[in-house]
């Protein structure tokens, strides 16, 4: 018997071997099958993002700057530099040429273990040693999650760090002694000012940690849990305040967590951007919708092209009931205004400089044009600006495989084997997704700790559904680890019920 327990103990160490190979292996290749331009170094899919992750890192051990290599103030902090700082330490652990392949296998060795602190979390929720097993096992062996560990993203390591936090936060609730509690806490205030640094927008997971410390200390007096409060939220917010204060210094303001749109940014992503971007949010229009006229129509006016035609591509994937509304003629002089004011930085491009920190007036006319097209939408379409385009968006984000490799989506599309992956991955995932309505409405009194991160990762999901609503796929893929083991609390208790 002792030797039957000691290997079931020991056996989800094997999948997290096994869960190690079996993602370098189909991330390796990925990368065989990907076309050649579209990879860095021959080891990470290139994206439009990465580079701007990559590039503080290098500048920094170079020069001692901190930037990207874009004009202007905006690239000392264009990101922030949780992910840079973690690619700057694979930088300076090996040697640049190398940097790239100690970075991916230290992400695909964050994945391995990441699905112990998955079985572990499972097993406190529902004392239940096989079903967690399992749950754990389907989690790191099938393709679901391991996505992105070959590209240079913060999807690289977020999800790890997300059930690290959790499963720390698990961990000191159980133990006994206060010490004990106490570095268990500590820990997991380190890995969520990690988090945050990595993707701020994580920050409401952050809500877990003022629960766990309550529930573990608020029978020894308010005193002292306002003190682990205090305490421990400083932790957790400290990288992130750094961070702010450096930016403070830069540039005498507050900057934000998203410094994409600064006024000084010399590149499509203005402030005019930002508000078209929220207009067409108004009707859930996909990202790479918008980008597929937006980016033809801002690359020509910045050569001095601002024909009609890029002005009736845009226009064209409007809603009919948007076009009918506002009259083809007004959206066409919104546009063109938008071409006209695009123009107007061609002269800072050609030149390669930020562009002024004061927005010109030719902007600022039509950022207040979409503004106003936006607040307009809202007002006369205010059952599809509020209900129906986030439900539109959390389809788009849940139903679908969340197979991403270029493999999946295109090498071997059609082989029937790949047909039954795809369709069983996208169950998973729907029914992943599903389960968090349900678990919502399914509350169980003695279950706190499942229902807090139901309510945390709804939060989450509301945010992208209801206001980011430029959804990519990769933005959930932090909290799918989380949804799984929501999906496998309530089969658990579907057993139970079923039992009795």
């Amino acid at each position: 018997m002792n030797v039957l327990n000691v290997i079931k103990s020991k056996s989800i160490w094997i999948i997290c071997i096994l869960s190690f190979l079996t993602a370098f292996s189909y991330n390796q290749t990925n990368l065989k099958h990907i076309p050649k331009e579209q990879v860095r170094e021959h080891q990470t899919v290139i994206t439009n993002d990465d580079i701007s992750y990559l590039r503080p890192a290098k500048n920094y051990i170079e020069n001692g700057n901190w930037k990207a290599n874009s004009p202007g103030i905006q690239s000392y902090f264009i990101r922030t530099p949780g992910y840079g700082i973690f690619y700057m330490m694979c930088l300076k652990l090996s040697n640049a040429s190398s940097a790239l392949i100690f970075l991916k296998i230290i992400q695909h060795l964050l994945f391995a273990i990441s699905v112990y602190w998955f079985y572990s979390t499972t097993h406190s929720l529902i004392n239940n040693k096989t079903i967690a097993f399992i749950s754990a096992s389907i989690y790191g062996l099938t393709p679901i999650a391991i996505g992105f560990l070959s590209y240079t993203l913060t999807e690289g390591v977020t999800p790890a760090l997300l059930l690290l936090y959790v499963f720390l936060l698990f961990k000191g609730y159980k133990k006994g002694s206060n010490h004990q509690k106490n570095t268990h806490y500590f820990l997991a205030a380190l890995a969520f000012s990690s988090l945050l640094i990595i993707r701020p927008q994580l920050g409401f997971i952050g809500i877990l940690l003022p629960i766990f410390l309550f529930k573990s200390f608020y029978k020894e007096g308010i005193l002292k849990l306002v003190m682990k409060l205090v305490l421990f939220g400083s932790i957790a917010f400290s990288f992130m305040l750094i961070w702010q204060y450096r930016n403070y210094n830069i540039t005498n303001k507050f900057v934000g967590l998203h410094s994409i749109y600064y006024a000084d940014n010399n590149s499509i992503y203005r402030p005019t951007f930002k508000e078209l971007w929220n207009l067409t949010g108004g009707w859930a229009q996909e990202g790479h919708v918008t980008h597929s006229y937006m980016v033809p129509m801002w690359s020509a006016a910045i050569k001095g092209d601002t024909a009609e035609h890029y002005v009736q591509a845009a226009i064209n994937t409007f809603p009919k009931e948007v076009v009918d509304h506002f009259g083809e003629a007004r959206l066409s002089t919104v546009f063109k205004g938008y071409q006209k004011a695009t123009f107007h930085q061609k002269y800072y491009y050609d030149q390669e400089l930020p562009m002024p920190n004061e927005i010109p007036k030719v902007e600022l006319e039509v950022i207040e044009d979409f503004k106003q097209l936006t607040k307009e939408y809202k007002s006369n379409f205010w059952f599809q600006y509020h209900i129906l385009s986030p439900l539109k968006v959390f389809k788009v984000m849940a139903f679908h495989s969340n197979l991403s490799l270029y493999m999946f989506q295109h090498t071997y599309r059609g082989n029937w084997s790949m047909e039954l992956l795809r369709f069983l991955s996208f169950g998973l995932h729907s029914i992943s997704f599903i389960a968090l309505l349900i678990g919502l409405l399914l509350f169980k009194s003695n279950n706190w700790r499942m229902n807090t991160l139901w309510i945390t990762t709804f939060i989450y999901v509301f945010y992208l559904c209801y206001f980011q609503r430029g959804i990519e796929e990769r933005y959930t893929l932090p909290v799918l680890p989380i949804l799984i083991i929501g999906v496998t609390v309530l089969l658990n208790q579907l057993r139970i019920r079923l039992r009795r």
